[in-house]
């Protein structure tokens, strides 16, 4: 509890909220540029169990904005890279690795176990699926994306019951994963901030 007094001393937290973020299990899908981030605060908040999804290898053309891989981790597996990276940061956190592709057949055996969602993949066939299962499951799913100069962030099936398709047609999702960042390109969030 030491490491996180800073935290603990918010009243909107105090020890009730560190012992929520103890026992939470949060299970990110993508380890790239938004899950990265993500499942480093995750974890230095004290996030009790942390599941990492993505079957990426880590490329030259991530370092610029994936700031946990260095040119050491050239072609190792983004998610046991990071989750072993995060281990040094946060030892007491429960890691889960799944070095492979979110789909249809692995989705249920991996997500039962997490109370929250978060949808930080650039994969649209992955996004519907993750849209679908937590629709049906009731669980809220936290989606990201990015791409250029352009950030989205919104809690989908959570309170409101907002779905992906009540703020993305079909055609407009359609278009967001034909033109992703390996063909929109995407900046560092430090020059996006100037």
């Amino acid at each position: 509890m030491k490491k996180h007094f800073q935290q603990i001393l918010v009243s909107e937290i105090r020890n009730k909220g560190q012992k929520a973020f103890l026992e939470a299990k949060v299970l990110i899908v993508g380890a790239g540029g938004l899950g990265t981030p993500l499942a480093t605060y995750l974890a230095t908040t004290g996030i009790g169990k942390i599941g990492i999804v993505d079957g990426d290898k880590v490329e030259i053309t991530n370092l610029h904005r994936q700031f946990q891989y260095n040119e050491q981790d050239l072609g190792k597996l983004k998610a046991e890279v990071l989750a072993e990276k995060l281990k040094l940061l946060s030892p007491t956190t429960d890691f889960q690795v799944y070095p492979y592709f979110l789909d249809a057949q692995n989705i249920t055996q991996i997500e039962d176990s997490y109370t929250v969602i978060c949808d930080c993949t650039d994969n649209l066939k992955a996004r519907l699926l993750l849209n679908k299962y937590v629709k049906q499951h009731q669980k809220p799913l936290i989606y990201g994306a990015a791409r250029d100069w352009q950030g989205y962030i919104s809690i989908l099936h959570g309170e409101n019951k907002i779905d992906l398709f009540d703020i993305f047609s079909e055609t407009e999702l359609q278009a967001e994963g034909e033109n992703a960042c390996s063909v929109a390109g995407i900046v560092s969030p430090y020059w996006a901030k100037k």
